[in-house]
């Protein structure tokens, strides 16, 4: 039998997108391999990873926030555990009618109940942590398993096992992104100009509500810019409000361009067209960003576990590559300074900031973690 690899994650791009990456480097240059993914029924790799061909299933998992009134808590807690009981057991049965010989963890409450099925039927696991912080479930894990890949190098010294087993790949990126600088710049296709300096603001898949309302603010303060263009993704849930307020606003004889999309799936041809990204500093935006050689103004989630957002952003802030803005100091002024900073005397900061190469860091992450995986023993 072919040597097979089961990988399980799941819930939200930062944990679908690098996936996906080793999907397609597997299929690549190992097309004999067994592949199979397990995710959840709400996640979004119930859209994204069967359309590669892979074969997918789901199992039954559940959070654990604890960040609740006692009696919600209780709750959770019940919910947890009859989740991660049922979802062990189906496990169990994937692992043994599939056979693999290793299992990888990208994060997500799904890998829960599938690693401890592996541990249990003693599978190899790996593991992969997306951000500069290791997520909780990866710490649990992590003394168990033979690789534990990581997306930021200094992540070593906040981990408590074996040097031996901790393997710096940095976070793999889609074939899609990584051959961005091929695309055709489209500035048409989404109603902008050539020749402006374009900004590209987003808030991650659902949006956010901070970045979305200040980024709105910005029509008024560049509203006579002839310099200047911006594209917000705002998420869908934004969409029909923000799209009011700026009607309400906009002016005939206001020359910046303003465009508003729910959601953009081609995120490689946006890329394409962007001299700089307004985001929140998720690790999957990190990675993209370093691929794509694109200087950002990162303002983190004040709300993630661990503060983990802050410390990616900060990683791109010391390298030069970024400016970081606590999402409490973020304001209209504050966007514009910056945005000013990097337009003034012919754009020359922002010439020197796109110039800077990042060190220490991986461009080659899933060939690195393909290489682990195909060679264990």
């Amino acid at each position: 039998m072919n040597m097979g690899i089961i990988i399980c994650g799941g819930g939200t791009a930062g944990h679908i997108y690098p996936a996906v990456a080793i999907i397609e480097n597997i299929r690549q240059n190992y097309p004999d391999y067994r592949l199979l993914f397990v995710g959840t029924k709400r996640g979004m790799e119930n859209k994204f990873i069967p359309d590669l061909g892979v074969d997918f299933t789901t199992v039954k998992s559940s959070g654990l926030n604890i960040n609740r009134a006692w009696f919600n808590r209780i709750k959770t807690y019940l919910k947890f555990l009859f989740s991660l009981n049922l979802g062990f057991l189906k496990s169990l049965a994937i692992i043994i009618r599939f056979k693999p010989d290793i299992i990888l963890g990208m994060g997500g409450y799904v890998c829960a109940p599938v690693l401890l099925a592996a541990i249990f039927l003693r599978k190899k696991i790996a593991l992969h942590e997306q951000n500069y912080i290791p997520g909780r479930l990866n710490m649990f894990f992590s003394r168990f398993s033979k690789y534990f890949f990581i997306s930021f190098n200094e992540t070593k010294k906040l981990l408590n096992i074996n040097s031996s087993r901790v393997i710096f790949s940095g976070n793999p990126v889609r074939e899609i992104i990584r051959k961005v600088k091929y695309e055709e710049c489209e500035y048409a296709k989404w109603n902008l100009e050539k020749g402006r300096f374009t900004i590209i603001a987003f808030g991650g898949s659902l949006g956010a509500e901070k970045i979305n309302n200040t980024i709105i603010d910005l029509y008024k303060y560049f509203k006579d810019s002839r310099e200047i263009q911006i594209l917000l993704i705002c998420g869908v849930r934004y969409y029909d409000e923000l799209n009011k307020m700026l009607k309400n606003i906009t002016r005939n004889e206001d020359n910046i361009i303003f465009k508003i999309y729910p959601y953009i799936n081609e995120m490689n041809k946006i890329y394409r067209i962007a001299d700089l990204v307004i985001s929140r500093a998720g690790a999957n935006t990190i990675a993209e960003l370093i691929i794509s050689n694109i200087p950002a103004i990162l303002i983190p989630y004040p709300k993630a576990v661990d503060n983990h957002q802050y410390y990616n952003a900060k990683f791109l802030a010391d390298s030069g590559k970024a400016i970081l803005i606590l999402d409490k100091d973020l304001n209209k002024n504050i966007l514009a300074q910056n945005i000013e900073g990097f337009l003034g005397d012919g754009r020359k900061e922002f010439a020197e900031i796109k110039k800077i190469k990042i060190g220490n860091c991986r461009t080659d992450s899933a060939e690195i973690i393909t290489s682990k995986l195909v060679g264990v023993n």
